[in-house]
């Protein structure tokens, strides 16, 4: 989740992760500040104006002896609001759990809250997770005290900021829906889960909220990572539409490249090969280049979509229909005998992602070689689920073997943070199965293209027959990462469209539900 900020194409992050997520301010905005009247054009038809706010928000919520305070951004998008009045209470309010990432693209682009806010009367609010875009507790010192980053404290800032905004808006009785995708997905249903009395429901999309190791301290999680990559692999293979052609000339590539990286005259044939900024200058870095070609393929496929999106380039050039498809056409009539045509065609494979906008250059290492950014540090506290360091076998999947021991990731959380993961802390806190087997009021969705599917709650789950029947779980074949949250397009798949509305069927079902029952929740 997960998601993670790209500036530009190159996935270079301020503390955003994995493509989900690579969210970068955008120019062309749909909201306007408090002080202004004027409301800009807006980029999706449906989409209403928002205002940016801010809170004043507790740094930390679990101390009795600091009360020290900080900002924290908001937008609330109202044009639809129905208001309390004599005759009605004020509608529902749909709340977006910000991800790892600035919130801006989140308003942009979370489609599904303002195509039904006019049906349900409902206020949208958008609240940007601590740490991250503008919402920097700190300020300039934020980076040096990472020990206020954890998503307890981020559940905390929401649900402080719903208690608090409420009664300023006369919405002591809205109900309080929960929305998110990929680590807003986990959020939304953690949120449900842990304050039941704040949040009446939650849409988790694409949220791998079982993809932690058990509760008894065991490791292995969803085949260590590896199902993800394994998915990955997938959306490359005729199944999904890519050319047959793909697999085997990715699995060809590697060792090849492994191989050339080992001298210099070799090193320097795969400079110009791919056609880098800066000369590859050891081992090292052909390990990076080999880590920044996956990334780009491991993106598409989180972005595979039906149309172009700029969701995951950060509004830097948009991703064409289908990407990994069409990079993978790239292979098309190459010899895989032929090493320099199939590493050019690696090489524009990865460019269909990195090159987004038309005018890359060169391609250059980025400076956050291991592509997490501040993410790296939720994953060596709460064991917070990060690709690049899932395990891949080359069999499985279509990439290079790698794999990280328990020690290895200790020592490398130690030496970066002074930290060790805790690996079964959120199993511990949610329950695992067990605790998704007895939620109520929560909507799982993944996509069948997503490779974060490996992680959620699908059809192939094994709830028991007690689970509660306000608890759904919707599949979607033909669906990437959380596509189901976005605006609505001709290209959609029907299977996208169905979950729009089966997810909206059970949004309604609770409100229904809460009112018959008198609304003691939410």
């Amino acid at each position: 989740f997960l998601s993670s900020a790209v500036a530009g194409a190159k996935r270079r992050r301020q503390g955003a992760r994995h493509g989900h997520h690579a969210l970068a301010a955008r120019g062309k905005r749909s909201w306007h500040k408090e002080e202004d009247n004027a409301k800009s054009s807006r980029k999706h038809p449906g989409q209403t104006a928002c205002t940016e706010k801010w809170f004043d928000q507790q740094l930390d919520h679990f101390s009795f002896a600091n009360d020290t305070t900080w900002k924290q951004r908001y937008f609330v998008c109202a044009d639809d609001w129905r208001r309390a009045s004599a005759a009605v209470d004020a509608g529902p309010i749909f709340f977006y759990c910000g991800n790892e990432a600035d919130v801006e693209g989140y308003v942009e682009h979370t489609g599904l809250m303002y195509e039904n806010a006019a049906a349900f009367g409902a206020l949208l609010i958008f609240a940007e997770h601590r740490y991250y875009g503008q919402s920097l507790p700190l300020g300039a010192e934020t980076f040096n005290n990472m020990h206020f980053l954890t998503h307890e404290q981020a559940l905390a800032d929401y649900a402080t900021l719903i208690q608090e905004i409420k009664p300023q808006l006369k919405a002591e009785t809205s109900k309080v829906i929960a929305f998110g995708g990929s680590y807003g997905g986990m959020l939304a249903a953690w949120f449900r889960m842990k304050y039941p009395h704040i949040i009446l429901g939650a849409i988790a999309a694409s949220a791998p909220i079982l993809a932690f190791p058990s509760a008894d301290g065991g490791e292995e999680a969803a085949g260590g990572g590896e199902d993800y990559w394994a998915v990955v692999t997938r959306d490359a293979s005729p199944e999904a539409g890519a050319a047959g052609e793909c697999i085997p000339a990715f699995r060809a590539a590697w060792p090849r490249i492994e191989s050339m990286g080992n001298t210099v005259d070799g090193r320097a044939q795969l400079s110009s090969l791919f056609n880098m900024c800066s000369p590859i200058g050891d081992p090292v870095d052909v390990e990076f280049l080999m880590l920044y070609i996956a990334m780009a393929v491991d993106t598409m496929a989180m972005g595979n979509f039906p149309y172009a999106s700029d969701y995951l380039t950060g509004g830097a050039g948009d991703l064409p229909a289908w990407p990994v498809r069409v990079a993978c056409d790239e292979f098309v009539g190459v010899d895989v005998a032929d090493t320099p045509a199939l590493l050019a065609a690696v090489r524009e494979a990865a460019a269909v992602f990195y090159n987004a906008t038309g005018t890359l250059k060169c391609h250059e290492l980025p400076a956050d070689k291991t592509y997490d950014g501040i993410w790296d540090y939720q994953w060596c506290t709460e064991l917070l689920c990060q690709e690049s360091y899932f395990r891949r076998d080359g069999v499985r999947d279509m990439f290079y073997p790698f794999s990280m021991s328990p020690a290895e990731v200790d020592t490398h959380c130690y030496w970066k943070y002074g930290v060790w993961p805790r690996r079964s802390w959120i199993t511990q806190l949610y329950g695992g199965m067990k605790g998704v087997s007895e939620a109520t009021n929560i909507v799982f969705s993944n996509g069948g293209l997503d490779p974060w599917s490996f992680g959620g709650v699908t059809p192939k789950t094994p709830l028991p027959p007690s689970a509660s029947s306000s608890l759904g779980v919707v599949w979607i074949p033909e669906g990437a990462h959380h596509l189901d949250l976005f605006f609505s397009n001709p290209a959609d798949p029907p299977s996208v469209i169905a979950a729009r509305q089966t997810e909206m069927a059970f949004v309604r079902k609770w409100l229904d539900s809460s009112s018959r029952r008198g609304g003691e929740s939410g």
